[in-house]
């Protein structure tokens, strides 16, 4: 079985002693752009973390509070927009601490949208094609992007979740429903072992599906964060 690559949307709002902990639990770092969460200062500090780390680094571009069209989600051009911006700031910032960026991972509502959005799933895929080639993406493991973009060409890692809750049709519980949030550490490790041992990933209704990933994700704003990671790593999944 090939071990997983452990990832964290990091560099966001969490405390900076905790940022520092939780890289050096991790082999690929999501590293806010400043504008969802965070700030650019963060940013940088988050770069030179991961160089001295010898973490891999990914863009993490999200949308600024307030942004959107109704319902949410950008216009394709505002989307176009944000993707040139946030990623080339974000790539000048890493140039500057010596850092090398590898792969994007769209963040929160983005992430879903491109998952649910035929529309925006193809500004995103134009933007990796034609304007950052040399990236990989990661996303949804079982979604319906990462076929999209391999097909166009594109390098996916497939993204598990490692302490987000699934609903039985792969998908997952969304934020502010019970189960949504899994804090403790042991609980994790036990699901992702039985994912591991059998393939199939444990839902929240006690059912199970079948999932394949190659990275697994840990938020870095998820209560008992440190603790997930460490267990994780104990654990040797």
């Amino acid at each position: 079985m090939e071990p997983l690559t452990i990832n964290a949307d990091i560099a966001e709002d969490e405390p900076d002693e905790l940022t520092t902990a939780l890289m050096g639990l991790i082999d690929a770092a999501n590293i806010c752009c400043g504008v969802h969460a965070g700030s650019l200062a963060k940013t940088a500090a988050a770069l030179a973390l991961a160089r001295d780390a010898g973490v891999r680094v990914g863009a993490h571009p999200g949308m600024a509070a307030g942004g959107g069209r109704a319902g949410g989600l950008p216009a394709p051009t505002e989307f176009a927009e944000l993707l040139e911006r946030q990623v080339g700031g974000f790539r000048d910032l890493a140039a500057r601490a010596g850092v090398a960026v590898g792969h994007v991972k769209l963040h929160g509502t983005l992430y879903h949208a491109v998952e649910a959005d035929a529309a925006l799933a193809q500004v995103f895929l134009e933007f990796l094609a034609n304007k950052a080639s040399d990236l990989e993406v990661f996303a949804l493991a079982g979604g319906r992007f990462a076929p999209l973009a391999r097909a166009a060409g594109v390098r996916v890692m497939d993204e598990a979740f490692g302490e987000r809750g699934y609903l039985a049709s792969g998908g997952l519980v969304p934020r502010g429903e019970p189960g949504a949030v899994l804090v403790d550490p042991a609980g994790v490790v036990e699901r992702l072992a039985q994912w591991r041992a059998s393939g199939r990933m444990p839902a929240v209704d006690g059912a199970s599906f079948p999932l394949a990933a190659e990275t697994l994700c840990v938020h870095a704003d998820t209560p008992q964060a440190l603790e997930i990671l460490q267990a994780l790593r104990a654990s040797g999944i």
